[in-house]
């Protein structure tokens, strides 16, 4: 099942039981769960967030600024390479290349894109 958000929501919009399948993967917001080829990893409610940040504006680039800003709320001069240690962890849960992921794409010098069905020169 796949299910698709609409584009702009708040990060807060989503309905707490809701559930996410892309691909082999699957998360599940509720129980801060993301499913991979019938392995379940528990996810960080922050992590949780940002992933599911990210979903919602699938296949646009998310500055890390933004991420920040709209998940944690932090308007601050914050380090963003946080943001960077939360897509390794986020790409290794889901077995992803580190030099060639499918779902969480690196935006050079703008942040992450995420694509849920990446094409064959993804």
């Amino acid at each position: 099942m796949v299910t698709r958000l609409p584009p702009g929501n708040a990060v807060a919009s989503v309905p707490a039981k809701d559930t996410f399948t892309f691909g082999e993967n699957a998360v599940d917001f509720n129980l801060l769960e993301l499913r991979v080829r019938g392995r379940a990893f528990p996810l960080t409610l922050m992590e949780t967030n940002l992933l599911r940040y990210l979903i919602q504006h699938e296949g646009d680039a998310v500055s890390r600024k933004k991420m920040l800003e709209a998940v944690w709320g932090l308007h601050e001069d914050t380090d963003t390479r946080a943001i960077d240690n939360f897509i390794v962890r986020l790409r290794r849960y889901m077995g992803e290349d580190p030099a060639h992921p499918r779902h969480l794409l690196t935006v050079r010098g703008e942040g992450y894109r995420f694509v849920a069905f990446p094409t064959k020169k993804d």
